[in-house]
């Protein structure tokens, strides 16, 4: 198999971090594990996950493509201050380079002094019913339940397959996901918020990518690379290009992942992410349909965030 036990528990560590929709597992003799993760970010971000995962030979064979052929079924659960959610993906591999996964969630919020679990995002109005710029921010705790279904393929490469040796592992990893997902109480006109997202949320299809570049040295240093991600959201919405709803969002990090032992492991972050630029005053309006696109100059880099993950295979 092209990804040793080393690489993959240090390379699944990392994907728990940022709460990109990917489980932690370590791989072993036996067919299943369980593990407890804990995220946190500057944002004022936390997280608590469990993952329990099965898996299982299929079409495996003795050549180094396909010896470690399987199928995984992750189950998970996780909590934080504003959410709680529960998920189930299985992950086929057909070949050691490639995957296919399928997955869906369920989840659930509700809101703080401080954040807003689940809310939807209406224009604000004057007295005579025009749009004044504000948004209003409507729902109560656990109303709606916000449900998701999703569809992907990941390419995987290491450098060690070509040229065996343990300093050898520079990785790469890409993925491609398009999910579709929904809040029960929204309407299809409707946007909403949920886990304190910036409120552009629709019920309607969503692209997502990551493109990861590292090595993975044989230290307790067990990953140190690059990953850029993209997200863009595929609702069709009337008028969406006015805002730049058909424009992609950008994430870029610098990212590290520590293998203490084979039950604990450490990932962090340092996340720069695009931010859009408006016309004008435009940018000021909270209610994010009012502003207008600058399509010379649609885009600024900006810092985003620091973040941890603390992985305990249990």
């Amino acid at each position: 198999m092209i990804y040793s036990k080393k690489v993959l528990v240090a390379f699944f560590c990392f994907f728990c971090l940022g709460f990109i929709p990917s489980s932690v597992y370590s791989e072993n003799s036996a067919n299943s594990s369980r593990s407890f993760a804990i995220n946190f970010t500057t944002r004022k971000d936390i997280q608590f996950k469990i993952t329990q995962s099965f898996w299982f030979p299929l079409l495996a064979g003795n050549g180094v493509l396909t010896e470690g052929n399987n199928l995984r079924m992750n189950f998970s659960a996780d909590i934080s201050p504003v959410s709680v959610n529960g998920t189930a993906e299985i992950v086929f591999t057909p070949i050691a380079f490639l995957q296919f996964i399928a997955g869906g969630s369920v989840g659930s919020g509700w809101n703080i002094p401080i954040a807003n679990g689940l809310r939807i995002n209406k224009p604000g109005r004057n007295t005579d019913g025009s749009l004044d710029g504000s948004n209003n921010l409507i729902g109560n705790t656990f109303e709606g339940l916000v449900l998701t279904v999703k569809g992907g393929a990941v390419f995987q490469f290491d450098f060690a397959a070509i040229k065996p040796g343990i300093w050898n592992h520079v990785v790469f990893r890409g993925y491609q996901e398009f999910r579709y997902r929904t809040l029960t109480t929204a309407s299809k006109d409707d946007s909403w918020v949920f886990e304190n997202s910036v409120g552009e949320d629709r019920n309607g299809w969503t692209y997502y990518g990551n493109y990861m570049l590292g090595y993975l040295p044989p230290l307790k240093l067990s990953l140190v690379g690059i990953l850029v991600e993209q997200e863009k959201s595929l609702y069709g919405a009337e008028n969406g290009r006015s805002w730049g709803d058909d424009l992609s969002r950008w994430r870029i990090a610098l990212l590290a992942a520590f293998t203490f032992n084979p039950s604990v492991s450490m990932a962090g972050l340092l996340q720069f992410r695009t931010q859009r630029n408006y016309l004008g005053d435009s940018g000021d309006y909270d209610y994010y349909q009012l502003r207008k696109i600058n399509r010379d100059n649609p885009y600024y880099l900006e810092f985003y965030r620091i973040g941890a993950t603390i992985v305990f295979a249990l």
